[in-house]
Formats: C-alpha cells, structure tokens, sequence
C-alpha cells in the first residue's frame, strides 16, 4: 500500500549538536503543538516522519521520544507503525518514550496489546481519574480527577505485559498505561491542547522529571544561532542578510 504523503513530512530546526526530544508525527493535527508544548519548557525538541529511520535517529542525543496521535488504526493494513529498528534503538539507548492518542494505540499494539473499535467515538471534554494507589512519576502533582481532551474512536482492550494501568475514564478503562521496566507511557487524551488545562504539568513530568531534559533552550535565541551557523557554511564569505516577517 502507498504511504501517505503526509506520513513523509519531517519538520527540523536543525541543531544536531544538542540533546534532543524527538518528536515522531502520525499524521495528527496537533503534532507541532505538542512541539511547541515542549519548547515552552526551554527544552529542544525536534519533529520527525513517524517512519523515520534508526540511522537517523542514531545521529542525535535524543533523551526521550514523544508518538504523536494520528487519523489511522493501528489494526488497519497499511497503517504507519514504528520501525523494528527504532524500537531498538530505544532500547539499546534507554529511551524513554510518552505515545499520545494513536502514539499510545501503538505502543500497545506493538508490545502485545489489543487495540479494537470504540463502541462509540469519544470526542471533547473527559475526566480522567487516577487508579487508586497510583503514585505515577507521569501524574505527578495531578488530583485524584483531572480534564482532559479525548479525539478517538479506538480504544485499548489489554494492555501488553509489563504494562500497568494508571489512569481511566468512564469510557475507557486504559487512558493511561505506563511500564517501568522499559521506561514506556502512554496517554489515550490529549495533553498539548488548551482543552486539557493541567496537560503541561504531565508534558513537563514526562520532559524533566522522567526524562531528564535540560530546560536550556529558548526559541527566541534560535533565528540568531541559525543565522550564524549559516553564515560559518557558506563559503566563500558572504553577506548574510536574515529577514522576518510579521503579520
């Protein structure tokens, strides 16, 4: 089956050298918001095709891997998966990884899980509550209850093994997974949208707190940066002249 050409779109900014989160995109439309999430925190992260290579990966210092939602189905022939050659690198590195929506319907999929049709499509506005007893690194600071958005029609029916659940609604039993040992999270809702008023708290518990991210970086800064390694490249010197426009 053809790839989808959007599933081929990858957005860099371009500095190699520094530490990274990844950001692999299924196709979600709210993929560069979940960038911009991160990026509110000073922290550096990067956009990627969801079919992204391992070699391509290896290239970078990523601390964590973040799977954006999508419009497929995991189940569904054709539908865009990550490769076995990025799952272990992850593994081999140790990386930790959050899957959102389909990130998380992947995840599932791809360790054992079973991923099914909804009984009905689940849109808008839910209240997550937290499984009793849970002390999740990723909830952390969050109420036993707690908003959030949902957009999906599948849901999770078993989670893999080594999995444990973390989080549920009373649509949906698994809106929330984790797994220790391999340093995996996964999230039915959508923490990046405004919908979701304490999302950046379980963004930032993901980025720094589990993942370790250093909050060093502002996009403000970068137009400069850019400019000047740019200007290191070309050769023979030239003049450089950067524009921005504002609307």
């Amino acid at each position: 089956m053809e790839v989808k050409e959007y599933l081929k779109q990858s957005s860099q900014l371009g500095n190699t050298g520094r530490p990274q989160i990844s950001i692999l995109d299924f196709g979600s439309q709210y993929s560069h918001l979940i960038a911009r999430r991160v990026r509110e925190l000073h922290i550096y992260c990067e956009l990627y095709s969801c079919l992204v290579t391992a070699e391509e990966l290896a290239n970078h210092e990523i601390t964590a891997i973040i799977l954006s939602g999508g419009p497929s189905s995991v189940y569904d022939p054709g539908a865009p998966h990550v490769s076995q050659g990025v799952w272990d690198l992850i593994r081999e590195r140790n990386i930790p990884v959050l899957g959102i929506c389909y990130g998380m319907q992947e995840l599932a999929h791809s360790f054992g899980g079973m991923v099914s049709p909804g009984l009905k499509r689940e849109y808008g506005k839910a209240f997550v509550t937290r499984v009793e007893g849970c002390d999740s690194q990723l909830l952390e600071g969050l109420p036993s209850e707690f908003q959030m958005w949902m957009s999906h029609g599948d849901k999770l029916n078993k989670i893999p093994e080594g999995f444990k659940p973390i989080g549920s609604t009373a649509n949906a039993e698994f809106v929330a997974i984790e797994n220790l040992s391999s340093r995996m999270w996964g999230l039915q809702f959508h923490p990046e949208v405004t919908h979701s008023p304490l999302g950046p708290k379980i963004i930032m518990n993901f980025c720094v707190a589990i993942a370790g991210a250093k909050q060093d970086w502002v996009m403000s800064d970068y137009p400069m940066i850019s400019s000047n390694l740019f200007a290191i490249k070309l050769d023979p010197p030239a003049t450089l002249l950067a524009l921005s426009v504002v609307a």
